[in-house]
Parts: C-alpha cells; sequence; structure tokens
C-alpha cells in the first residue's frame, strides 16, 4: 500500500502537468493584474489627481501575483522516494 503523501516516479507526468498549470495561471494573474493597474492609473491621471488610490489595486495585484508565483515557482514541499531513501540512511 502506498504511503500518503510521499510521491512517486509514477506520479512524476501528472505533477509536471500540475506545476505547468500553476506557471500558466501565474502569468494570466500577472497579465490580467499589470492591465488592471494600468487601467487604474490611466483613470487617475485622467481625473483630477490628487490621492493615489490605484496603490490598493497595486497592493492587490502584487498580493495576488505573489501567492501563485510562490506556488508556481517556489519549493515544492514533496516528500520523493529519494528524500525517504536518504532519512533512512541516517539512521
Amino acid at each position: 500500500m502506498a504511503e500518503e503523501g510521499i510521491d512517486r516516479p509514477e506520479h512524476a507526468r501528472e505533477l509536471a502537468i500540475q506545476r505547468l498549470k500553476m506557471k500558466q495561471d501565474f502569468k494570466g494573474i500577472a497579465a490580467g493584474g499589470a492591465f488592471a493597474v494600468l487601467v487604474c492609473i490611466v483613470i487617475w491621471a485622467l481625473g483630477d489627481g490628487g490621492y493615489f488610490w490605484p496603490v490598493w489595486v497595486i497592493l492587490g495585484v502584487g498580493i495576488a501575483a505573489v501567492a501563485q508565483g510562490w506556488k508556481a515557482y517556489g519549493p515544492s514541499n514533496r516528500i520523493s522516494e529519494a528524500d525517504v531513501q536518504r532519512e533512512m540512511e541516517r539512521g
């Protein structure tokens, strides 16, 4: 019976597909967020200026992009069979 939470080599393809989807999601969030920020800055600039309210949009887009970027490009936090074998050898 396979242990829960341990990645086996036969699951490598599914994990690679999952990572590629997360990278696509990140690119979509970054592009859509950049467009939203640009639109907000243009609206602000065409208005009377004053308080730079687009900073709140920039902050929200930045948080979303960092979170998705970490999931897509950060460490995987998965336990591989090689990790298990290394730990067993340590004793």
